[in-house]
C-alpha cells in the first residue's frame, strides 16, 4: 500500500482565538489547516542538505525554528518578541534562493506588498526566471503540492540585525502575510522583455 502523502491527511482547521481572528480573519480557512510536517529533529538534517546564505560564511548565522503544532504561516512574532522570517523549505531546494532576499525580490514583494510566504513557489519561480534569464519551471512539472506543509522560522544569531527588520527593529511589509496583496503591474519593458513576460 502507497505511504499517505502529507497533504492527503485530513487535518482539523486551527481555532483561532478573538484576537487572532481579528488579525487573521481575511485569510482562507484552507490556510489554517496546513501544519507544517518538518519537525525539529528534521531540521539538522536538512540543513546539511540545503544552502540559505548568498555568502558561505554567513550560513552559520541563521538559525532554523521548527513551527510548533499551532503554528501557522501567517502568524506574527508576538508583541515584544524577536522577528522571524517563515519560508518553505523548497524555496532553497528547489528553487535556489538565498538569504538575504536579492534587492529586486524585495522590491517586488514590497510592491505586491505580498510576505515572502504568501507568495506561491510559482511566483518564487517566476521572479528567479528574470534574474537568471532561462527556464526555471521544470521541476514544478512534477507538481510539488506539499511544500505547504514544508515550512518553518528563520532567525539569526543575537547581535546580528536580520535583513528583515529596519534600523528602528520593526519588520518590513513583506516579513509577515498582509491583507492588501495586490497585482504588480509590470511597465517600460522593452520587446524582447514583453514577449518573455506574455509568455510566462
Amino acid at each position: 500500500m502507497a505511504k499517505k502523502k502529507p497533504c492527503q491527511n485530513v487535518r482539523n482547521p486551527r481555532v483561532l482565538s478573538p484576537v487572532e481572528r481579528e488579525l487573521y480573519g481575511w485569510i482562507d480557512a484552507e490556510v489554517f489547516t496546513q501544519s507544517s510536517v518538518l519537525p525539529s529533529e528534521h531540521l539538522p538534517e536538512l540543513r546539511r542538505k540545503m544552502r540559505l546564505a548568498q555568502d558561505v560564511a554567513s550560513e552559520r548565522d541563521y538559525v532554523l525554528e521548527a513551527a510548533g503544532p499551532s503554528d501557522r504561516l501567517p502568524f506574527r512574532a508576538l508583541e515584544g518578541r524577536t522577528h522571524f522570517l517563515w519560508v518553505y523549505a523548497e524555496l532553497f531546494k528547489c528553487l535556489g534562493i538565498r538569504l538575504p532576499f536579492s534587492d529586486f525580490q524585495m522590491e517586488v514583494l514590497t510592491r505586491c506588498q505580498v510576505a515572502a510566504s504568501q507568495l506561491h513557489l510559482n511566483g518564487w519561480g517566476f521572479l528567479r526566471t528574470f534574474e537568471r534569464g532561462r527556464r526555471l519551471f521544470d521541476a514544478f512539472e512534477e507538481s510539488i503540492q506539499e511544500f505547504k506543509w514544508h515550512y518553518f522560522k528563520v532567525l539569526l544569531l543575537p547581535g546580528t540585525r536580520p535583513f528583515w527588520v529596519d534600523d528602528e527593529g520593526e519588520s518590513y511589509p513583506w516579513v509577515y502575510w498582509n491583507s492588501g496583496a495586490r497585482e504588480c503591474r509590470i511597465t517600460a519593458l522593452d520587446p524582447l522583455e514583453t514577449l518573455a513576460f506574455d509568455f510566462l
